[in-house]
């Protein structure tokens, strides 16, 4: 039944790792082109460093790279989710098939990106000081962690809450427990703002090539976009997967040939 579960999950990260690739090359690359832009003028118009001979190519980053990045991304998140899906499956109270997809899909996206993302959010190519990264990767990956577990935690506690106080009541207390977790979280943390100070020459418009912030819009489209494309990874995933597990655990007809099976 697992195994079942799991290509089953696979198969719907395969198709959302399809559908986010699409999303990212339309609404995700001009930013980043523009982004690198930016880039290659503050390195080689400003700072007038050498220009490095391009190890792969701006096309093929944007087109074969990107594709194999979201599938790989897509299948990984797939076969994850139905592994977590067949650890709880009947154990979310009354739901069926479909609605505990859905909400795993919904507690998974809050849990492993949107909560982390509002403390750390996704920065395109030239933001952040690469001396950095490691710092910026371990810190956001310790956030992950915290996000999950209080997650986590906030599911067991609501479990355990609904016989005392209600569905309902069981589930904002265990919301606001997780809200209270990460409300710490975010408080302990460090920030991290390392926005550069130079701009495009075609963004403002200047003669002279003056320090300005990193255009706001470019930012702001770039994270916009980086969200858009975890909701589709997401949403994908929940309802593919909730379709194909709903067909193998509570088709009557699969169900009878599983109940003949196991008497023979």
């Amino acid at each position: 039944m697992v195994g079942g579960l799991l290509v089953r999950g696979m198969l719907a990260g395969l198709l959302a790792g399809v559908l986010g690739f699409v999303y990212a090359h339309q609404f995700g690359e001009p930013s980043v082109n523009t982004a690198i832009a930016f880039e290659s003028y503050v390195e080689y118009d400003v700072h007038q460093q050498p220009r490095e001979v391009e190890l792969v190519s701006r096309d093929l980053q944007s087109t074969a790279g990107l594709g194999t990045g979201t599938l790989i991304y897509g299948v990984a998140v797939g076969g994850m989710f139905a592994l977590v899906f067949a650890a709880t499956y009947g154990r979310l109270g009354s739901l069926a098939a479909r609605g505990t997809a859905a909400v795993l899909g919904l507690l998974g996206f809050t849990a492993v990106y949107l909560v982390p993302f509002v403390k750390y959010p996704a920065n395109p190519p030239s933001v952040g000081d690469p001396v950095t990264i490691q710092y910026r990767t371990a810190v956001y990956v310790v956030m992950l962690l915290a996000s999950i577990a209080s997650m986590v935690f906030a599911v067991a506690l609501q479990r355990r809450l609904v016989a005392r106080f209600g569905n309902w009541n069981a589930t904002l207390l265990a919301a606001g427990a997780y809200v209270l977790a990460m409300g710490v979280c975010y408080a302990v943390f460090p920030a991290i703002d390392e926005v550069p100070q130079e701009a495009l020459p075609n963004v403002v418009d200047a003669v002279t090539r003056a320090d300005v912030t990193f255009p706001p819009t470019v930012l702001w489209s770039f994270r916009i976009a980086s969200i858009g494309l975890q909701v589709v990874l997401w949403a994908t995933i929940s309802l593919v997967f909730g379709a194909l597990a709903e067909r193998l655990l509570e088709n009557p007809r699969v169900a009878a040939n599983r109940r003949v099976k196991s008497a023979v």
